[in-house]
């Protein structure tokens, strides 16, 4: 028995910035998770004003909307997509330990030698 076993292909990215705009959408997800556990856990115990609530809430979808806006941009390799990806970058490195990593990873992403236009 001969049988030669082809070992499965990995996709190819084919659009510039692919994994630049996939640590944005990763880091996306991370929010929205986290603030599904922080309104849960805030319901169980109603421990905060609904001020606070509402700034935390509003804070969480100001950076997941950013996100996904530097997700999309990247791939297209703009400019201001770059810009946006280095700022969310660095927000995203007070996030520890997850987030400092995801950061530095984009941060390296797009520096000069690792941008696709």
């Amino acid at each position: 028995m001969n049988s030669k076993v082809i070992p499965p292909q990995l996709p190819q990215l084919r659009e510039p910035n692919q994994t630049l705009s996939v640590l944005h959408g990763i880091y996306a997800g991370l929010l929205v998770f986290s603030g599904i556990a922080f309104l849960y856990l805030e319901y169980q115990q109603r421990t905060a004003s609904n001020l606070s609530l509402g700034i935390v809430i509003l804070l969480l979808l100001v950076l997941i909307y950013f996100n996904i806006q530097a997700a999309l941009k990247v791939k297209k390799g703009q400019g201001e997509g770059r810009t946006l990806s280095r700022v969310m970058s660095v927000l995203m490195l007070l996030s520890f330990p997850i987030g400092t990593v995801l950061g530095l990873i984009a941060l390296w992403k797009s520096s000069n030698k690792q941008w696709e236009s």
